[in-house]
């Protein structure tokens, strides 16, 4: 049997089990069957990235902790480079996790490709607020970032670090694509409210404003 299936299957029983949650219970948090996930759990079946998408939310853990390689007592996690997981956001671009998770960690890296237009805090909905820390680099294409009054025009090259407790909105602009290397400290709750809407938008290409709060 496949030794990552194998590390994947125990996390989630592991998981499950510390949250004290039945089959069923995590089936309704997540959107998948409890025969399904018993199924993962016991290795009678491979589950698709957009499956464990939501089973991790289910669980309130970010998606790359299913994934990594975790060794020298769980302070060090490994994720090889094909392993990353990718989920498209509707219309709207492509978002990649680029490390994996260390108990207890709130760091998070992601690449993510943006269509003109889309980004985070969309014009017309509510600017994103939380407690934590952000930093983005643009890689290709232009970035409009609004942090509390205050507008910043971004090229190739830029980077943006800021307090995301301010008010903030940043979305692809100059009517191209851009790629935007995001770098952020963020609470569990923002975790798991990603990796909910990453997996419906990857499931049914339905929400391309899946990075809003």
């Amino acid at each position: 049997m496949d030794e990552d299936l194998k590390r994947i299957a125990a996390r989630i029983r592991t998981w499950r089990n510390d949250a004290r949650l039945t089959l069923q219970q995590l089936g309704d948090r997540s959107g998948v069957s409890a025969s399904t996930i018993h199924k993962i759990e016991n290795l009678q079946t491979v589950p698709t990235i957009a499956v464990l998408l939501k089973v991790a939310h289910g669980l309130a853990r970010r998606p790359s902790e299913l994934l990594a390689e975790i060794e020298a007592g769980e302070q060090v996690a490994i994720l090889r480079r094909d392993d990353r997981p990718r989920a498209q956001l509707g219309e709207g671009g492509e978002i990649e996790h680029l490390i994996g998770m260390i108990p207890r960690s709130q760091l998070d890296v992601w690449r993510i490709r943006l269509e003109p237009g889309i980004g985070v805090g969309m014009p017309g909905t509510e600017p994103w607020q939380f407690h934590g820390e952000v930093a983005l680099i643009v890689e290709e294409g232009a970035l409009e970032a609004v942090v509390g009054e205050e507008t910043y025009e971004l090229a190739r090259g830029d980077s943006l670090h800021f307090d995301p407790s301010v008010p903030h909105r940043w979305f692809a602009s100059d009517g191209k694509p851009a790629m935007v290397l995001v770098t952020a400290i963020l609470p569990d709750r923002i975790h798991a409210d990603l990796a909910t809407r990453i997996a419906r938008a990857g499931a049914n290409h339905e929400d391309p404003y899946c990075l809003n709060a």
